[in-house]
């Protein structure tokens, strides 16, 4: 019996976290290193065009004001605001690349951890 919760979708449906990793860092570079994540978000979505899929755009069960990608972005950068590609003490609603994340896009490891971009302390 499965103990997937039923608000859950299907594996493969939204695009991956993994996806956006790219255009958010390369959203950051192209404002300056630093910008409001609403306007990373634009661009993101830009970015994105032909990737992102109609269920993508849905809106959340659970929040129907939420799309669904802008969502999934948002963990995204969570998760690169504690890896290290994106500084995490920037602003609350500032997203602010790091040189560990302008490194990482320059050489083209912006793939999730483990991953070897990231120094260890």
């Amino acid at each position: 019996m499965s103990r997937r919760r039923p608000d859950r979708p299907k594996k493969g449906l939204r695009t991956s976290e993994d996806a956006f990793r790219r255009p958010i860092l390369e959203a950051l570079v192209e404002w300056g290193g630093r910008a409001e994540i609403s306007k990373v978000l634009d661009l993101v979505e830009k970015k994105m065009q032909g990737i992102l899929n109609d269920y993508d755009r849905r809106s959340l069960p659970s929040d129907p004001k939420t799309i669904r990608w802008r969502n999934t972005a948002q963990w995204c950068r969570n998760t690169m605001a504690r890896e290290g590609p994106l500084k995490s003490d920037a602003p609350r609603g500032i997203r602010e690349i790091s040189e560990r994340g302008r490194k990482a896009l320059q050489e083209g490891k912006v793939s999730r951890c483990p991953c070897s971009w990231i120094p260890r302390p």
